[in-house]
């Protein structure tokens, strides 16, 4: 198993475990290692191996880059830990759920997918009535403008929320991530989804959805379209009745993290035992009495 500590430029964080399954999580866009609650504690209690990539043009304080190039730097990365590790899951948070369907589309072998809060449409209650309009004006030239973050900021918890708006207001960030989203990358952001949407249709991974019923960012219409539009075989949805779209951090981040961690183990159980079938059964031999040839 290589050792991840080599490639350090490129991960926000990570964690080298020795079962040799490997998670990226994906927090969501310009967010923080932050947003992802206790999953990271847990995968590392697990002993399982977790990476948070820092992606150029998505990350936090890192260039602007084109969608194109955040796809291709997760697969490519995906790519490079298969190579030395036996299965890879990703989990992804908001944007960063959208991302990893693009990424499980265009990679076959990825054996999870955990989407949580995925966005595919910005139609939840507090999205403004102009928010349809900004890709028009970015399209036409307007484009020295940021988006800003407001109230409820995605959480329920009215303390953290409190935090976090005392947070925006001294440093126009908060621990949760960004308060700005500029035109750029929410222009980005956008072209993501249409990708998403259009790849629905190759995902075969083992998908577990987590949503917040009164996502005051995307509407329950998105787990909805991504449980009818997927090819998988496994499929689990689990709905949020105390949270907004922050399910990481929010009433019931504590749900939110075993169900991941719980998911995931499944997965390898149930990829193991399959290997370990396969491996201890013998092909199986019919004679066809017609021909008085073998199939194998």
């Amino acid at each position: 198993m290589s050792d991840l500590s080599s490639k350090k430029e490129q991960f926000e964080s990570f964690y080298q475990g020795k079962t040799g399954h490997t998670v990226v999580l994906l927090p969501g866009l310009c967010g923080s290692a932050l947003e992802m609650g206790a999953i990271p504690r847990l995968l590392q209690q697990s002993d399982l191996t977790y990476v948070i990539p820092k992606i150029p043009g998505y990350s936090a304080h890192t260039a602007l880059t084109d969608y194109p190039e955040w796809i291709e730097f997760v697969d490519q990365l995906v790519t490079d830990l298969q190579e030395s590790h036996e299965a890879i899951s990703l989990v992804g948070l908001s944007m960063g759920a959208t991302l990893a369907i693009s990424v499980a589309s265009r990679n076959q072998k990825i054996q999870s997918l955990c989407l949580l809060s995925p966005v595919l449409f910005f139609d939840g209650w507090s999205v403004p009535w102009y928010y349809p309009f900004l890709s028009l004006i970015y399209k036409i030239g307007i484009r020295n403008w940021h988006y800003k973050e407001s109230e409820p900021f995605g959480v329920k918890n009215k303390e953290l929320r409190r935090h976090i708006r005392k947070a925006v207001l001294a440093n126009n960030v908060s621990e949760l991530g960004a308060a700005h989203l500029p035109a750029k990358h929410l222009y980005q952001s956008l072209q993501l989804i249409k990708d998403a949407k259009k790849s629905l249709g190759e995902i075969t991974a083992n998908t577990l959805i987590i949503h917040a019923i009164d996502d005051e960012t995307a509407s329950p219409k998105n787990p909805d379209l991504i449980l009818h539009g997927i090819s998988s075989e496994t499929r689990r949805v689990i709905w949020l009745g105390n949270s907004y779209h922050m399910i990481t951090v929010d009433n019931e981040r504590e749900i939110v993290a075993n169900e991941v961690i719980n998911f995931i183990a499944q997965c390898n159980e149930r990829s193991t035992l399959a290997k370990t079938l396969n491996y201890n059964t013998p092909n199986l031999i019919i004679k066809n009495r017609l021909t008085n040839q073998r199939v194998i």
